[in-house]
């Protein structure tokens, strides 16, 4: 790939080689620095568009380190939850929905979109290698991409969806991917008791904080990702991933 003329794809395929091979500390940082490149401030630019099949190798496969397949899962995930993408003059346009939640349509190139066929296209195989692995990646990839979850996947979400036998943020995680798999309606209520179980969430839910008009299953991913983030690392120093004004994307590490 030609990953310099791209837009923000300047050094993506060094940085992909580094969260494959070397040290740890080495890979935290590529992992860091490509989620950086590929969802700038939640943004996503022509340069995701076209790593998005690389990632999905490098998800699925297990000559990638776990810790590395594992950020790299997220990382997919948050560009699939991207709320805008970069215009060919390097402005942004941002997701917005009207009065009846219909999404509007946004100035070409519409990054966006085709950021999250491409991770749609991709996720059955990333979940084909996770197999029945009882993970968050997995939940926070199912979460992002609903359409594209296998009944292998939806079985271990019911599995960890029992808080008794699972950490309780993961199996918040769980629960919420189920409520997005089985396309039930998502009230007002089950917003509310989903984000009660974080103070930011609640916070932003109660000051309507998310976008104008999104719709309820959108704020449901992005609570629901939030909870599979914390999931896999809210013990280590890089447990905040987002802030709370729906504005802002998910990134891997902060």
């Amino acid at each position: 790939m030609p990953w310099s003329v791209l837009a923000h794809g300047a050094g993506v395929d060094d940085l992909m080689r580094r969260v494959v091979h070397g040290e740890r500390v080495t890979r935290e940082a590529a992992c860091q620095a490509l989620a950086d490149r590929l969802l700038v401030d939640d943004t996503v630019s022509e340069a995701s568009v076209w790593a998005v099949p690389f990632l999905v190798e490098m998800g699925a496969s297990y000559r990638v380190p776990a810790d590395s397949r594992d950020r790299v899962i997220f990382l997919l995930a948050a560009m699939a939850l991207a709320s805008a993408g970069f215009t060919d003059d390097g402005k942004r346009t941002r997701r917005r929905w009207n009065a009846l939640g219909r999404e509007l349509p946004r100035r070409p190139p519409d990054w966006i979109t085709q950021t999250r066929y491409e991770v749609a296209k991709g996720a059955p195989k990333v979940f084909e290698a996770l197999a029945g692995a009882e993970v968050a990646c997995s939940m926070a990839l199912a979460i992002a991409v609903p359409e594209a979850v296998p009944r292998h996947v939806v079985a271990v979400a019911e599995a960890l969806s029992s808080a008794d036998r699972s950490p309780r943020l993961l199996a918040l995680a769980a629960r919420v991917a189920l409520h997005l798999v089985s396309d039930t309606p998502i009230t007002p209520t089950l917003l509310r008791g989903t984000a009660q179980c974080n103070q930011d969430l609640l916070r932003a839910f109660r000051d309507k904080a998310y976008p104008a008009n999104q719709p309820p299953h959108v704020t449901l991913q992005l609570m629901g990702y939030r909870y599979a983030f914390l999931a896999a690392y809210e013990h280590t120093p890089h447990g905040e991933h987002r802030p709370d004004d729906g504005e802002e994307g998910p990134t891997i590490t902060r």
